[in-house]
């Protein structure tokens, strides 16, 4: 696979129609957003 630009992705992402983000489990405690099952912020 090669390394895309950033201003060459960013093209795609203007031009496209549609765009859909697949996330998965610790992407947000990665982040620093609270978590769904966290002892203190959680439900």
């Amino acid at each position: 696979m090669h390394a895309m630009s950033l201003e060459s992705i960013a093209a795609i992402v203007r031009e496209a129609e549609e765009i859909v983000v697949f996330s998965g489990a610790g992407l947000s405690a990665d982040s620093g957003i609270p978590t769904f099952r966290d002892g203190a912020t959680g439900l």
